[in-house]
Formats: structure tokens, C-alpha cells, sequence
């Protein structure tokens, strides 16, 4: 028997049943002539097809067949499961508990269907979490057990993990799912669940008191992912991105909303760096437009003249010259304003617009180059962000030498960078980049130290220049890790033959550093913003 010391009676009761929103669910008070219905959930109601009014006899509400098959379970109940047919309804497990609440006794019985569907419906395969459905339908019952509670919706979204769905393969990523989906399961308590929302992405329900308890529940989160996925003796680093939601349910918050301030204070943290946490504010929703209606007016873009190509310079520490930039797209929408390309990028590859887009930056730039050789420029190498749709596609080595005959470009002053989720396929990507290396274009890779096989690919890929990733830059003297593996990347660059480009450079220190361990180039706002290509002309080109 459980006993239970609880001033507030029907707050006591009602958490009880709050704890298992998908059974069916009845509190009997055991009273001198039997018993009578203390309280029941809402599927109760519909599964017995009765409300419960006043002091109302067990035997009135279930039915007097089932009263009379429930009945000698629970005259001795002794906290066990059982099997049991109800009367035209199903099979189901019955499981009873004999309580103590402030003297009075009670016995808790819950109904669960044996049918296997109810598995299937509301757990999700592959992590045993919670899924969506589960939610959905959980949700309410957050909302309505006790107007007082503080809720908070607390969105996760693992950072970049696509890239292990491409570089490792779905197995192995699903694996990875399922040790992350332990380790966040060890979070959940009486005022604490998980669900499986979607793909990457988690949902916590956490009933709080103070602000500092969802704080301390996000941080948590962070936390359990600093230890490392072990697969196959290979340790894996994954980190999370978290937006958080929070309402009073007698404000009676619609599950939609909750996740869509959620998604904003989200995209917030991903624009901001990811791998931290941010609660929603009202200003958020003032720059997170619309998704489908982001997209619609995407799809217009270059119809519409609103793209443009900025230019960032990279400077030579040795020579202390600038002769190559980085070529970075810039969207200008009537709507929206400027539209930061952390919030379009994604967007763009997940609709398919990212291919049309890419070709014409690609164009663009390459129709740059012919106007500045024609009007006597000085030539200068450019860098163009290659997506892994468009280096997957079929005719994506066509396209480069139509574009590299039509303007009449030196294909050695043509960079393609391309990122390690591009290369998953060795035989496939080995291929396309030795016909890249017979056009004559520089090839380099993006980001190099972030992905999962990169110390293996630099051996085996015809590749020009690796650029290391700006996240090892920016705290390049607070973490002496960093500084070991921006020494060892430059070290084994020189060794290969690579040129190695340091992003993100915004400090003296840093530029420092780089240069007394021999990186040569650098690139960030130290030297100079991301320029139109007019300003890029005047100040770089015409000197």
C-alpha cells in the first residue's frame, strides 16, 4: 500500500492519474456501502460510456458486468497486474493499487488495451520514446489536470546530424539516435516526459515552479551530449540545439503555438552559434517569417533580381596580399528584408532550390570574372560554395566546363568548395574530383575538423586547399584543444601539399597564432566584411 501525505487531496489525485495519460484510469474511495468514484480521466469516461456525477456507485459507472468481473480483483488487490475480458469492449491489463491519502483509502485502477496497437500508436519504433501522437494527445492533459502549472515545451534538435545520416549511414545514425534517446530518457520524472517529435528533434514537457528549473533541465540535455557515441570503437560528438516555450495552463496553450515559439527561439540559437539554449521572447516572432511563405518567395528570387553576390577577401600573411575571396550569396526579399543566409540556406536545401540557386552564383561569379579580365583587372582567385545536391548531380562537371568555355575564364582562378557530407561515396566522389582537377579548378573543402573521416579523405581525394572550420578560431586561446588541432591540421597540410585557410579570424591573437604555426591565409572580419562587388572592385581589383 502507498501511502500518501497530501494537504490538497484532489491535486494528489488528479497528478496520479496525470501520470498515465493513455490508460484508462479510475480512483475508487472505498466508503461503508462499497465503493464510490472518486475521480476518472477522460478515457474512462469514453471507454465505460458514463459521467460521474456525485457520490457515484462503482457499479453505476462500470456496468454491472464489468463491476461484477472488476469486483473480486479489487475486494483484494494487493498492488499486482492482471488480465481481464470486459464485457463486450477487449482484452485488457488491470492494474490495481491500494492507496493512503490523508487516512482516507482508495484503490487506483488502470486499463490498459492488450491490443498491440496501442504500442505502435503512441511509442515510437526506434528509440521505445514517446512519439509524436503521444503528444499530441498527452498534451491536453497537461493543460487540463491543473490550471495553476507552469509548462515549458523544450524543442530539441541535434546540430548537423544529417551529416552523420550521409557520412556514416542510416544504421549507424539510427543507432546513435537510440543511445542519445537513453541517455535523454534518464531526464523523465513524475514532472518531466520525452517524446520523439521528429526525425533529430525531441520534445520535453517539464511541469516547473522557477525559471531555473528549466534551466537547469536544458543544461542537463547539453550536458549528457559532451560524452561521445562510442560505434565500433569510434568515438562521435554530437551537440543540440534548444528552444524553449513556457505557459500557464490555465492560459489553456495550444500545442501548435507552443512548438512554433519553440521552433523561433530554436532557429534563434542555430542563427547564434548553436549548442546552447534560448527561451522564446515576443521579438523573435518579428524575424522568423513564415516558412512556407519564406519558401514561396524563394522560388522568386532570381526572378525577381533579389539575390546578390558579396565577395570576402582572404589575406596572404606572408606576402601580405589579398588575391582570393570567398563568393557569398545575399538575399534582399521585398517581404522580409534582408533574409540571413543561416535562415535561407537550410531552407533552400531541404525544398530542392538550393540546385537553381547554386547554379547561379556559380554563373554569376563566372560572368564577374570575364568583366574583370575584359576591363583589365587584376586576376584574383574565387571561391564558390558547392551544395552536395548540386555536386551529386549527374551533369554537375558539364555545367562547370560549359560555364568555364562561355565566359572564357582562367579555370585556375575558379575555387569549388565542397563539404565532407559531398563525399560520402569514395569511388563516386574520387571520380568527379579528378575531372574537376582536368578543367583546371582549384578544389577545397569546407569547415575541415567538423565532420567524421576527414583525416582519411586527404590521402585519398585530388583536393587543393582544406579551410579550417572558424568554431576552432574563435576560442583558439581558451581551449588548448583547439590549438592541438589547428597545429596538427596545418602540420599535415604542409606534409600533403594542402594550402590551408584559417576562417573566422577576428582577432590580433588569433591572426598571431596562425601565423607563428605557419598558416599562411586567413579569412575573416578582421580584414574585412563580406563586400558587394562593387566595393570589392574598387578596393581590391583596381589597385
Amino acid at each position: 500500500m502507498i501511502k500518501i501525505v497530501e494537504e490538497d487531496r484532489v491535486k494528489a489525485l488528479r497528478k496520479i492519474i496525470q501520470l498515465n495519460p493513455f490508460d484508462t484510469v479510475v480512483m475508487l474511495r472505498n466508503v461503508q456501502t462499497g465503493y464510490v468514484i472518486e475521480c476518472v480521466n477522460e478515457k474512462a469516461i469514453q471507454l465505460f460510456r458514463e459521467p460521474v456525477y456525485g457520490e457515484m456507485g462503482a457499479e453505476d459507472f462500470f456496468g454491472v458486468m464489468d463491476w461484477q468481473t472488476l469486483k473480486p480483483f479489487i475486494e483484494k488487490p494487493n498492488d499486482r497486474v492482471e488480465y481481464i475480458t470486459l464485457a463486450l469492449k477487449n482484452n485488457y491489463t488491470l492494474f490495481l493499487q491500494e492507496m493512503l491519502i490523508n487516512e482516507q483509502s482508495y484503490i487506483l485502477i488502470v486499463l490498459r488495451s492488450v491490443n498491440h496497437q496501442y504500442q505502435y500508436a503512441y511509442e515510437d519504433e526506434l528509440t521505445n520514446l514517446l512519439n509524436r501522437r503521444a503528444l499530441q494527445e498527452q498534451w491536453a492533459s497537461f493543460v487540463e489536470t491543473e490550471k495553476t502549472m507552469k509548462i515549458a515545451l523544450i524543442l530539441v534538435d541535434l546540430d548537423r546530424f544529417k551529416k552523420f545520416n550521409e557520412s556514416l549511414g542510416k544504421q549507424t545514425a539510427d543507432n546513435m539516435l537510440a543511445m542519445i534517446s537513453k541517455r535523454f530518457k534518464c531526464l523523465c520524472n513524475e514532472h518531466c516526459e520525452i517524446f520523439r517529435y521528429n526525425g533529430d528533434e525531441f520534445v520535453f514537457i517539464l511541469q516547473y515552479s522557477s525559471r531555473e528549473d528549466v534551466e537547469v533541465l536544458a543544461s542537463h540535455i547539453l550536458k549528457l551530449l559532451k560524452e561521445p557515441l562510442v560505434v565500433e570503437e569510434q568515438d562521435y560528438y554530437v551537440t543540440a540545439s534548444i528552444g524553449i516555450a513556457t505557459s500557464i495552463a490555465a492560459e489553456s496553450p495550444q500545442l501548435d503555438t507552443m512548438l512554433h515559439h519553440a521552433d523561433q527561439a530554436l532557429f534563434y540559437v542555430k542563427n547564434h552559434g548553436r549548442n546552447h539554449y534560448r527561451f522564446y521572447r515576443k521579438e523573435m516572432s518579428q524575424v522568423f517569417p513564415n516558412e512556407a511563405l519564406m519558401e514561396a518567395h524563394l522560388s522568386r528570387a532570381i526572378e525577381l533580381n533579389e539575390l546578390s553576390v558579396h565577395f570576402q577577401p582572404q589575406m596572404d600573411l606572408i606576402s601580405n596580399r589579398i588575391d582570393s575571396f570567398e563568393a557569398l550569396i545575399r538575399w534582399h526579399n521585398q517581404k522580409f528584408g534582408f533574409v540571413s543566409p543561416a535562415q535561407f540556406i537550410p531552407l533552400a536545401e531541404s525544398s530542392g532550390l538550393i540546385i537553381e540557386i547554386g547554379d547561379w552564383i556559380l554563373e554569376r561569379v563566372c560572368k564577374y570574372m570575364q568583366e574583370w579580365k575584359e576591363k583589365g583587372y587584376r586576376p584574383v582567385r574565387i571561391a564558390v560554395n558547392i551544395s552536395p545536391k548540386q555536386f551529386k548531380q549527374e551533369n554537375f562537371i558539364q555545367k562547370i566546363e560549359q560555364l568555364i568555355n562561355q565566359y572564357q575564364i582562367d579555370p585556375s582562378l575558379l575555387e569549388l568548395e565542397i563539404t565532407e557530407s559531398s563525399m560520402t561515396n569514395v569511388k563516386e566522389t574520387t571520380a568527379i574530383l579528378k575531372d574537376l582537377k582536368k578543367l583546371g579548378v582549384y578544389v577545397s573543402v569546407d569547415d575541415f575538423g567538423t565532420g567524421y573521416s576527414s583525416l582519411s579523405y586527404l590521402k585519398t581525394y585530388p583536393i587543393d586547399i582544406i579551410k579550417i572550420d572558424q568554431s576552432f578560431i574563435a576560442d583558439i586561446e581558451k581551449d588548448k584543444k583547439n590549438e592541438a588541432i589547428i597545429k596538427a591540421i596545418i602540420l599535415l597540410s604542409q606534409n600533403l601539399g594542402l594550402e590551408v585557410i584559417a576562417e573566422g579570424v577576428e582577432e590580433k591573437n588569433q591572426e598571431q597564432f596562425l601565423l607563428k604555426n605557419h598558416c599562411k591565409k586567413v579569412q575573416g572580419y578582421l580584414y574585412d566584411k563580406p563586400l558587394p562587388a562593387d566595393q570589392m572592385i574598387e578596393q581590391y581589383l583596381m589597385n
